[in-house]
């Protein structure tokens, strides 16, 4: 099979547009379909002319051969219907639940929070007409759920998620995240600064007291045996998730430079897993729980809480 993947090109506006010669892919299709609708609706084309006209664009010798071996009966297809059974022969049978994965798995990481739900919101758009395309608030309720864990008691805090427009809140919550990016920056220089001055980041005092004594174990004269290097899909979570490559937890505040914990036990390390995303993150959750209670009024208290558990 060939890897070459065939693309969408735009020869000139009076000319129906290309899809060049590979496979056909999802990414690929839809902006050709795209294109072909506003080709035919500025040309007027009638609805029995239309798919002759744009189906012989078609670059590929195989989907060429199978239009030709068929063409008469393709031809007198509605647009719409043409599109159907391009899709139903030539893309994989189950693409429709692997962009669905794709939207299902992803999480925002260490992207801008726009980047990640621009992304997020053109993976669905290749499902419209599917029945796996997800409404705005589905699509919303992922982005929620997903987000920056750091971001997410800053966005329980504001009335955000009282928006309703998913356009109008993608962009706030977009302001939000540039704020939380500015503070992290700010952090970072800072850090820099010291490291290039000689000097040790700031460190509370428990990371202080943690730090010696661990320093003092690894100097006890007892051998130790490392845990294993961390593979490419570990590097990939932590990343994404806030994690630390020294002591390979998730959604933590510190940095790997800066880490006040000790290597995981080699006895009890595993390799991580999408479970343990999940459980850190329900972990996470339940103490910014505690915090709600301890902190806010009862009338603030149910919302923010509410609001918490939904996500």
């Amino acid at each position: 099979m060939s890897s070459k993947v065939g693309h969408c090109e735009r020869v000139a506006p009076s000319k129906p547009p290309l899809l060049t010669a590979g496979n056909i892919t999802p990414d690929a299709l839809r902006p050709w379909e795209i294109c072909c609708r506003q080709f035919l609706s500025r040309k007027e084309v009638a609805a029995k002319d239309q798919v002759g006209i744009v189906a012989w664009n078609i670059q590929d010798p195989r989907v060429r051969n199978w239009y030709m071996s068929d063409c008469d009966r393709l031809d007198a297809l509605p647009f719409d219907g043409f599109m159907k059974e391009l899709r139903s022969y030539w893309l994989p049978y189950d693409w429709t639940a692997s962009v669905l994965q794709k939207i299902r798995s992803s999480m925002q990481g260490d992207k801008p929070f726009h980047v990640w739900a621009t992304e997020v919101q053109s993976q669905n758009a290749l499902l419209r007409g599917e029945p796996p395309h997800l409404s705005d608030k589905s699509l919303r309720g992922h982005l929620e759920r997903y987000m920056h864990i750091d971001l997410i008691p800053d966005y329980r805090f504001t009335s955000i998620a009282d928006e309703e427009d998913l356009r109008k809140w993608v962009q706030r919550v977009r302001l939000l995240d540039e704020k939380r990016l500015r503070g992290v920056a700010r952090q970072e220089a800072v850090e820099a600064a010291l490291r290039a001055s000689g000097r040790q980041p700031f460190q509370n005092s428990r990371a202080a007291n943690t730090r010696s004594k661990n320093s003092k174990v690894a100097t006890d004269g007892k051998s130790r045996t490392r845990v294993p290097p961390l593979t490419a899909e570990e590097r990939k979570r932590l990343k994404e998730n806030a994690g630390c490559f020294k002591c390979r937890q998730f959604f933590q505040s510190h940095t790997t430079p800066t880490c006040p914990n000790n290597f995981p036990d080699v006895k009890r390390y595993t390799t991580l897993t999408v479970a343990d995303v999940e459980a850190a993150r329900t972990k996470k959750r339940s103490k910014l729980v505690d915090v709600i209670i301890e902190v806010e009024p009862a009338p603030k208290r149910a919302r923010l809480l509410r609001n918490l558990l939904r996500s």
